[in-house]
Order: structure tokens, then sequence, then C-alpha cells
């Protein structure tokens, strides 16, 4: 049999994209891989590889799939391994052409993960078993030929009928010289006279007999034979003669231990099986079950042994909890194999529960009868997480596409009512009164602002954006809003050295305050939350955080004195809607980790039942920030500075344009109003064809239907180098705001901004 560790799978295809394809599912499985590109070298080589299996492309150029698969089953050693056509024919013709020509199964294209395992893995099993049962087959037939057992065939008339090899060994003649032959002709006179008397008192009483004989051979040897003797009947009822097995009882002890060795190998292959197997009689009695069973049921074989099988294979529906249909049972009714019914929990020993798949089946003897069941089943537990898990991925992806479309929309009316609230506050500025109820509605505002950043963080392909922060600040500002009005005690140790990093402020903001929203939880009755802040150095070597890269990180820490997580669980606190709260959504902890990971960052967690939690946060630190006196990130140009600038700005939205215009003004800027890109481009050359060119443009980056501010900024950039451009959108994490100098722009703002923000990206550029 196969001794090699590992399967050998032979893809042989001309198309490198389906090769890679396939490498990518097969990669990762433990199998060992060999690639041909045409099915000449595979003809050439397969001897050779010996694969265990052949995945073959169908259509290939010189030598097709069909040809190919012939001439390898033309070679009487190859003609065993299964060959899977690969194909996107699907005629039936097709199909039965490639079985025609050796072929075992199809894998259609385009490829699916989950078929291409299956069946590879079906074919290998089925190889396995046939390479098991030739083998079997092979030691029991040696075994046969090893045992020295005469068997012989008689008439009523004492004539031999026939007989085995052994018995050729034993008479000392060929079957051609016995038959028809009576034992005075066969046998020494010695032997002959006991063997024909014994045989004819069998006839005369018709009825099986079993006697030990001596038998003294002319050479002086005396062997001592158990010998069975039983009618033989014909088809009609009627006695034809008898037949004889003589056994010698010398070698018996060598053929029991030859059984008994063929069990254990039984037993073995039995307990290799990657299935749980159970094995049952006909009352329903458990007989054995495999390693994995064991495994699975939380049963021993010997404890389980004369055990009814629902005892051991209890299953339960995993909606209605209700006891499901014994498949046992079943099987021993109708005498079929019966499928195991999907969402079937099974009940371990230690009250636990897994979902199993597969099915039971009768087990027979060779006159066909049923003399008990086999159980075969496998844990899907994982297999049917992971598929919720896909489900709730693709539910997320698509809340974040609608979320990204309402954050934008609502962005832009948010920047209307600020900009318009800061511009009456101007004319107000007299009226106390106005006044405050003007920065009231402006805090509404940017509160509404920081909710839509929040929704920001479940989009897709969102970058943050970054800017320089101070943490201290940040983090018990966080804190300070989820405690206020608690019993929880927050303290702080804030390194006096502490490095600034670039991070986007609302999106870490958001992770401090889940964190102790999760910690305020955790103590409904009060208690104690220390919140530290410190500098790190992290080194390829000497790290005990592998995922983090070697460089310097600003460490949050987070420890409460809550109720601390279990660890059954502490590995799943950061799954996609894992919670444990009756009203969660499972999204807070998912949210930093996103965070995080977004900031090239790390979260780790450390627990302790009934004495809290504690949380870490590494954020990375840029080297050239790590100064006593870290220098301004943008230094003021003044010989640039004007007082009265020429601006572009480019928005879709009417209300948008008006609004920058009279926001401009306030500042003591003239503002030229553009739709689109293509408007912004002509007048930005009209301007610079009058003798006064634009000083800055401002521009939407999303306009539907019409050019964008990222393609625009292109076209500007190329007749003049030199222009000086900011970009504006209400997708607050779009890669090109948080890179905008990739793409051109000397500064980007993120609506709704304020006149303040307004004018600091101005004076930035100018």
């Amino acid at each position: 049999m196969n001794s090699r560790t590992n399967n050998v799978i032979l893809i042989v295809d001309d198309q490198p994209a389906s090769l890679r394809i396939l490498l990518s599912f097969l990669q990762d499985q433990q199998f060992e891989l060999r690639v041909l590109q045409s099915g000449s070298q595979a003809v050439e080589v397969v001897r050779e590889i010996r694969p265990d299996i052949i995945l073959l492309d169908v259509i290939m150029p010189e030598m097709d799939g069909f040809e190919t698969c012939r001439q390898i089953k033309k070679d009487r050693e190859l003609i065993d391994i299964p060959v899977i056509f690969m194909t996107a024919l699907q005629s039936v013709e097709d199909k039965i052409a490639g079985f025609a020509a050796g072929g075992v199964d199809y894998i259609t294209k385009p490829f699916q993960q989950a078929e291409v395992l299956a069946r590879v893995s079906t074919h290998l099993s089925l190889k396995k078993t046939r390479e098991g049962l030739r083998y079997q087959k092979s030691m029991l037939e040696s075994l046969l030929n090893s045992i020295q057992d005469p068997i012989y065939f008689k008439d009523l008339h004492n004539h031999y009928l026939g007989c085995n090899r052994a018995f050729e060994n034993f008479s000392g003649k060929k079957e051609l010289e016995i038959l028809g032959k009576t034992d005075e002709a066969v046998l020494p006179s010695e032997i002959a006279s006991s063997f024909c008397r014994a045989d004819q008192e069998m006839l005369t009483v018709c009825t099986t007999s079993r006697t030990e004989e001596t038998v003294a051979r002319p050479d002086g040897r005396v062997e001592i034979f158990d010998v069975l003797k039983t009618p033989y009947i014909g088809p009609d009822g009627n006695l034809l003669g008898l037949i004889g097995i003589c056994r010698n009882i010398n070698e018996l002890k060598q053929a029991e231990r030859q059984a008994a060795e063929e069990r254990e190998r039984l037993r073995v292959t039995l307990h290799s099986i990657g299935d749980g197997v159970i094995a049952t009689d006909v009352y329903g009695k458990i007989t054995s079950l495999n390693k994995v069973a064991e495994q699975l049921t939380g049963w021993l074989n010997d404890e389980a042994i004369g055990l009814p099988s629902t005892t051991i294979f209890h299953i339960v529906d995993e909606n209605s909890n209700e006891p499901c249909t014994d498949p046992v049972q079943q099987v021993l009714a109708l005498g079929i194999m019966t499928d195991i019914k999907n969402g079937s929990l099974l009940v371990c020993r230690d009250g636990s529960r897994r979902s199993i798949a597969d099915s039971c089946a009768p087990i027979r003897s060779r006159e066909e009868r049923i003399i008990g069941t086999v159980i075969v089943f496998r844990d899907v537990t994982h297999e049917k997480e992971r598929i919720k898990e896909l489900i709730k991925i693709k539910e997320l992806e698509s809340v974040s596409l609608l979320a990204r479309g309402i954050a934008h929309d609502f962005n832009n009316i948010l920047l209307a009512i600020l900009g318009n609230i800061e511009l009456a506050a101007q004319t107000v500025a007299d009226d106390p009164q106005t006044t405050a109820l003007l920065v009231s509605a402006q805090k509404a505002v940017d509160r509404a602002s920081k909710l839509v950043d929040q929704l920001a963080i479940f989009t897709k392909g969102g970058e943050p954006v970054k800017e320089l922060i101070t943490l201290p600040e940040l983090i018990q500002e966080s804190a300070d809003i989820i405690l206020h009005g608690s019993q929880i005690i927050c303290k702080y140790e804030f390194a006096d050295d502490l490095w600034p990093i670039k991070a986007d402020s609302s999106q870490i903001s958001q992770v401090i305050q889940n964190i102790i929203v999760n910690a305020k939880h955790a103590m409904p009755n009060g208690g104690n939350i220390m919140i530290r802040c410190n500098n790190v150095r992290i080194s390829s070597v000497s790290s005990s955080q592998p995922s983090l890269h070697e460089g310097c990180f600003a460490c949050i820490s987070i420890e409460d004195s809550g109720t601390g997580i279990s660890p059954e669980i502490i590995d799943k606190i950061f799954d996609l809607h894992f919670t444990t709260k009756p009203d969660g959504n499972g999204l807070g902890l998912v949210i930093c980790q996103l965070v995080i990971k977004r900031h090239q960052g790390c979260i780790t967690v450390q627990s302790e039942l009934d004495k809290g939690s504690v949380f870490t946060v590494y954020l990375p630190v840029t080297q050239s920030l790590i100064s006593p006196c870290p220098q301004p990130l943008l230094p003021q140009n003044e010989a640039r500075q004007r007082q009265t600038a020429r601006i572009i700005v480019m928005d879709d939205d009417q209300m948008l344009r008006d609004l920058a215009k009279a926001q401009l003004r306030s500042l003591g800027h003239e503002a030229f109003l553009a739709v689109d890109g293509e408007e912004a481009i002509r007048l930005y050359h009209e301007l610079q064809e009058s003798g006064s060119p634009a000083d800055l443009v401002i521009m939407d980056l999303t306009i539907p239907g019409g050019m964008g501010g990222q393609e625009a900024a292109k076209k500007i950039l190329l007749f003049d180098p030199e222009a000086r451009l900011i970009v504006a959108s209400g997708y607050s994490d779009d890669p090109v705001l948080a890179d905008y100098k990739k793409y051109g722009f000397q500064a980007a703002i993120a609506k709704p901004f304020s006149l303040a923000e307004l004018r600091q990206a101005i004076t930035t550029v100018l």
C-alpha cells in the first residue's frame, strides 16, 4: 500500500489562470502538488510520479484530456489511478466520452473551491478504500493458500467430485487423477479404509458431523485433523453427496494468530478513518466506536459496548431541541441507507453539542441479511459557523455601502447648516442671546458630524484621515463622555514625554469609548478604571507582540475592575456580531479592531474572571515626530500669503456653492463657482488668459454624472504644475483625503468643515 505521507495530486492544464486557481485551493490542504501543462508530458512522466489522483483538463493543444486519459489507462500499473476531468463542457455526450476514456468524475469550470475539495477528497477516499480492499483480499488469499486444510467433494457412491490444492498435497495426486476415483485409488491403504468408512456413516445419517481424526502418514508422520463433513444438497433439495474439510490442528494456532493480526489491521484501519464510525448489532446495541467517534461523543469504546445507540449517539433538532428519529432503528426497519437530517445536533456525554452530518447504513452478511448498522458522521460545527460568518460579512458590506452614501449626503447638508450658522453669527455679533443659540446649534452640528464619522468606519475600503493629535486630551475627553454621571472612578497616568501621533482623532475616540462602554457594563454597581499611556519601542527580536512591526508605538492600556471575561469566549470577543449582552449587536470591539488595524496598530486583551480586564492598544509613531520640540508639519510661508485671493470653488450642489461664495467673501476672498470639473478647468483657463489667474481651486471629490475633483486636478496640473489645489469631500473616509498629496492636492478638507477650518486650509496652501 502507499506509504507516502501526503497524497500526490497531478494537475494537467495548459491555462496558467486555471492552474493558479487550483493551486490556491489545494496548496494549504497538505497535498503534494505536481503541475504539467500538456497531455504528452503527463503520459511521459505519470509512471514516474505515480500520483494518487490526476486533475486533467479536457481541452488542450496537441493531445486533449480524453486521449491523454486513454494513453495512461493502457498501462495496467496505472489503470487504477482516478482521473477527474476539468472542463466547461456540459453536454451529456462529452461526459459519456470522458467516462468512456477512463475518467471517474468531472469538475466544471469556473472552479468552485468547495466542489474541487469535495470531489478530490471523495475520490482520494475511494482510492484509499479500494487499495485497502485489494490489500485485504491479497492477505486473505495468502492466508487461505498457506493453511493446509484438505477439502474434497464426494457423490453418494463415494467417488470424488473435486478437491482443493491442499487435498492434492495431502493425497499426493493432482485433481485430474482424483476425479471419479474412490478412496482406495486415491489414498494410501492405511488411510483409505478409515476415510471411506467415516464418509459412509455420514451419508447414512445425512447430518453434519465434526470429528477429530488421527492420520498416520506413510513416512511415519502422525497428523491430527479436525474433520467437518456436511451433506452436499442440490438446488432441488436432494442429497448429492458430501463435502469434507480436514483441518490440520497443528497449524491451528498459527492460523488463529494470523486471524488476530488481520482483525488488528482492520481495527487500525477503522480507527484511522477521519470520520466518526459507530457500529451496532440488529438490536441497536453498540458493538464498536472508532477513535474519532470516541472524541466526538465523549464515550470510550469499552464503556459504550452493549449500550443502546440512542445513549451514545443522541441527536436532537437544532431548532426545536426535540429528539431526532433514531437513524439506527430507521435503517433496521427500512433496510436502506439513510442520511442524518440536516440541522441535527449531537448531544455529547458532557452535555456539549456539535452540528453533525453524514449517514447510517445497514451491515449485511454474505446472505444479504442485515446483521447490524454503521453510523458514519463528522463534526460540521465550524463549517456551519464559517457559513454564518460569511453571511454576516455580506450583510455588513451591504450596510457599509448604504452608510457611505448616507454619510456623504449628510455631510453636505451639515456643511450647509454649519456654514450658514457661522455666517449668521457674524451678522448678529452684538446680540448675545442669538449668538448663544447659534453656538449651541454649531455644537449640535459638530456632534452630528462625529456620528457620521463613526458610520464611515464601516465603509468599504475607507482609510483614516490622519492628523497630528495629542493623546491625553483625546483619551480623557472620550472617557469622560461615557462615564459622566456613573459610579465609576476613572484615573489617568500619562507619560510626561508622550510622543505625539498621527491618527484619525474621531476613530481613535470611538475606540476608547467602545472599550470604556464595555468596562462600564462589566461594573453595573460601580468600580475603578485605570487608563495609562506611555511610549513603547518594539524590536523584531524581543517583541512579545508578533503582530506588530519593529518601531515606536504609543501604548494605551485600559484596566477595569469588572467581572472579567471567561477563557471560553475571550478568543471570540473580536468576532463579528459576538456579544454577551442581550441588547448588544456585537459591533463595538469589531470597530475597535478594524480601526486599529487601519492605523497599522494592534489591540490585545487580558482578563481574569471576577478580577477585571485589560485592553491594550498600540498605535505607531512616525519617527520624525519623536522630538522634544516637533516642528510644525505645515510651516507658514509668509511670502505666499495674500490679503485677497481669487478662488475657484467646484461643487455640484447649488446650496453649497452659494455658501462657499458667502464664506469666501467673509474671509476677504473673491469666489468663482463651477458645477463640475470641466467648468472648473474652463474657468481656470479663462482667468489665466485674462491676466488675473486663479490663486487657488477648491474641488469636490465626487460629482455624480460629471468630472470629479481627482480627474480635474490631473488636467489642471498638466498645463499648470504650480496650480494650488484643495480637495473637499463628504466621504470623510476616502483614500484621496487620507493621502491627498499623492493625487496632486496641497491640502484636504472633509465636509462638514467650519469657517475656521476653511481659513486654515486656504492660509496653509497660499
